[in-house]
């Protein structure tokens, strides 16, 4: 038997089976990838569903945004930061009390939002401060905040600039006595 022969005999089958292989084990890694985002290997980032953002005008000083964080998973999340470029620093923040006797504080740590819950951030509650800010926020304007999650995801959001009168609390007399920047007590806080 010529030798050409018979290497074509056994390199031929062997060639084919190792395409097929490939082929196969290429659909099982996207497979895997696939099942891996059906089975919420997402991130946080990806996985919530962030919707009505917006914040309030301002021209100068300091000023809050809102939205709604929808988490849809079987599994909690975490907003630990936003960040913008629109002011020197921002903070994420809850009131307490009521009526006119409202104040402001930072949270303590991150804003939780546990499994298939939706957590609103909205004037007088949860709310996101930017202060110090960098130029006038006219109505309009969609500038896109970035938002850092528990695992560490990051997304840039969106924040509409809407006219908004309502809801103007004071910060909470510990707050001075933390060192925060912003106002003492008593002062009415206009970001709201």
């Amino acid at each position: 038997m010529n030798f050409n022969i018979l290497t074509h005999r056994f390199t031929a089958p062997l060639a084919a089976a190792s395409m097929a292989g490939l082929l196969l084990s290429g659909c099982a890694v996207a497979g895997a990838s696939d099942a891996a985002t059906q089975n919420g290997n997402t991130t946080e980032a990806e996985s919530l569903q962030i919707s009505e953002s917006w914040i309030k005008a301002a021209s100068d000083g300091m000023t809050s945004g809102f939205a709604v964080l929808e988490n849809p998973t079987d599994h909690p999340a975490a907003l630990v930061k936003v960040d913008s470029t629109l002011a020197g620093s921002t903070e994420l923040h809850d009131m307490e009390g009521s009526g006119t006797a409202m104040t402001m504080k930072e949270l303590d740590g991150p804003l939780e939002i546990p499994a298939h819950s939706t957590i609103e951030l909205a004037p007088g509650g949860k709310h996101v401060m930017l202060m110090e800010l960098k130029q006038e926020l006219k109505v309009g304007q969609s500038p896109a905040l970035r938002l850092t999650f528990g695992d560490g995801s990051t997304r840039e959001v969106p924040f509409e600039i809407k006219s908004f009168t309502g809801a103007k609390e004071s910060y909470a007399p510990e707050a001075e006595e933390s060192g925060h920047t912003g106002p003492a007590e008593g002062d009415v806080h206009a970001g709201h």
